[in-house]
């Protein structure tokens, strides 16, 4: 139901499910279940909670026997703890829990998908001591697996736009759009793959001038609208995806607002790589404008910000 579009009625289902776990006290499929209806309540509860539901969902799964249900949630937490901003340096010992776990139960595919994040953190932070290549396995299930594939190329499409590197990351986005895939579920991580390719779409439009990547960005910004019901989680993403449409449209006065208004909501809800990021954002149309005191200012906050996360190599 949330896949097809009504997230109210597919978070009254998981209210559901979770009284039926409590009424009857089975485990057996608890952490599925927890899992699954943790993700979709992501769209109507702010994310951060989401976090704690996720590590209950792990333990009870654990204690049931249940491997899988278990290795689920430690996934869905490790890539929903790095989209919902948590510090860098907690989500490592995090992950690496869960790694170890995936390692000693031989779960490559899940193990694929986590890694995405950790060869990422690792240069964000500036320590560059991934070792993913060192795993047998991972490299045959990211080839050979289209959903892990497919966000792989989100990730390294992230970090290219990360760290201002336009030629590769336009490469990278074109091999991400020819991605075709379609799924039953509804998770956080969809919300990303909309929010980062949307801003990655703005940007090449605006040095391209390549109408398909406007349409691209218009698309992604339409599909942030219907979930930003929940202001809390993605209030903030629509704002900035509207304030770099603005920022195409040289509609200067009213990017400048948006620019704002999304750096406030980001405050606001906590998430705080969002404000490092509409604050590098806002720098880049404050230089383009020639506005060299005000780009500086947020420039400088936005070091901060990035620092306060963890990322010091970005920062």
């Amino acid at each position: 139901l949330a896949r097809l579009g009504d997230i109210r009625e597919g978070c009254r289902y998981v209210r559901i499910g979770r009284k039926l776990l409590d009424k009857i006290g089975s485990k057996e499929v608890a952490g599925e279940v927890i899992c699954m209806g943790t993700q979709v309540m992501c769209f109507i509860e702010p994310v951060q909670a989401a976090l704690e539901a996720h590590i209950q969902g792990h333990k009870t799964a654990l204690t049931a026997g249940d491997t899988h249900g278990a290795l689920l949630n430690s996934v869905c937490y490790v890539g929903t703890s790095f989209w919902a901003g948590t510090k860098l340096s907690v989500w490592r010992e995090r992950y690496d829990l869960a790694r170890r776990l995936m390692e000693e139960h031989d779960h490559m595919t899940f193990l694929a998908h986590i890694t995405q994040w950790e060869e990422n953190v690792s240069i964000l932070m500036g320590t560059n001591d991934s070792n993913v290549s060192e795993i047998e396995g991972v490299k045959n299930v990211r080839e050979g697996n289209p959903h892990a594939s497919y966000t792989q190329a989100l990730q390294e499409m992230y970090i290219k736009f990360m760290f201002r590197e336009y030629e590769e990351m336009k490469v990278l986005a074109e091999k991400y759009y020819d991605f075709n895939l379609h799924t039953w579920t509804l998770l956080h991580i969809h919300t990303a793959h909309t929010f980062y390719s949307g801003l990655v779409s703005s940007w090449v439009f605006r040095k391209s001038k390549d109408a398909k990547w406007a349409d691209r960005a218009r698309k992604a910004k339409f599909l942030m609208k219907k979930w930003a019901d929940c202001k809390w989680n993605f209030q903030n993403k629509l704002y900035l995806m509207e304030a770099e449409e603005a920022f195409c449209c040289n509609d200067i006065a009213n990017a400048e607002y948006l620019y704002d208004k999304a750096l406030s909501s980001a405050r606001e809800h906590r998430f705080i790589h969002e404000e490092a990021l509409a604050h590098e954002l806002a720098g880049h149309f404050f230089l383009e404008l020639n506005r060299k005191g005000t780009a500086v200012e947020h420039f400088m906050q936005a070091h901060e910000k990035y620092l306060e996360w963890g990322a010091v190599a970005k920062s």
